[in-house]
């Protein structure tokens, strides 16, 4: 879960620094193609579950000239419990839209976020999946210009997404690794 958020952040720094001036067409501008593995051999899950984790992950990001990018991302990570040996797989995969600062006239300034696909799947090796969030997920975030204050924060859900539904996987979760 760490990774996602990490992309996501890392997207809307990228967004930020990378926007182009607005133009009737939008051509790509610029693109980035990375892949990554990562091992952790001190990590933890929810906080109280220790154990080692292993991430692999692509990333293809495309900076249009209108100030738009598209992510599109996989992550596959397994996270292994000490104690108990007991795994569970984490895998993402989707495409991130992402839009702004748009100017609306009034002071403020939106930023738009839509991600569809495969928001987070955790799954038992070789076995079920226990939870998953998929389909369409947008998020508009509103900020005041002058002094970067958030405003108003608006999520649609149009698929099943357990995080911004509310439900605590840790919850679910934790109980398969112990």
């Amino acid at each position: 879960m760490r990774k996602l958020l990490a992309l996501t952040g890392l997207a809307g720094v990228l967004l930020i620094s990378l926007m182009a001036s607005s133009a009737a067409a939008a051509p790509i501008v610029q693109q980035f193609h990375g892949k990554f593995s990562e091992t952790n051999s001190n990590a933890s899950f929810c906080g109280v579950v220790a154990g080692s984790s292993v991430v692999n992950g692509m990333d293809n990001i495309q900076v249009l000239a209108d100030g738009t990018f598209k992510d599109e991302f996989t992550q596959k990570e397994v996270f292994t419990a000490s104690v108990s040996g007991k795994s569970l797989e984490i895998n993402v995969a989707g495409s991130q839209i992402s839009a702004g600062p748009i100017d609306n006239g009034d002071g403020t300034v939106t930023f738009v976020f839509t991600i569809k696909g495969l928001a987070v799947q955790f799954k038992v090796p070789n076995g079920p999946v226990v939870l998953q969030g998929r389909g369409l997920l947008s998020i508009r975030d509103t900020f005041d210009a002058a002094t970067g204050d958030l405003i108003s924060h608006v999520v649609v859900d149009d698929g099943i997404h357990p995080l911004a539904e509310g439900v605590d996987v840790c919850a679910v979760l934790v109980p398969l690794l112990t």
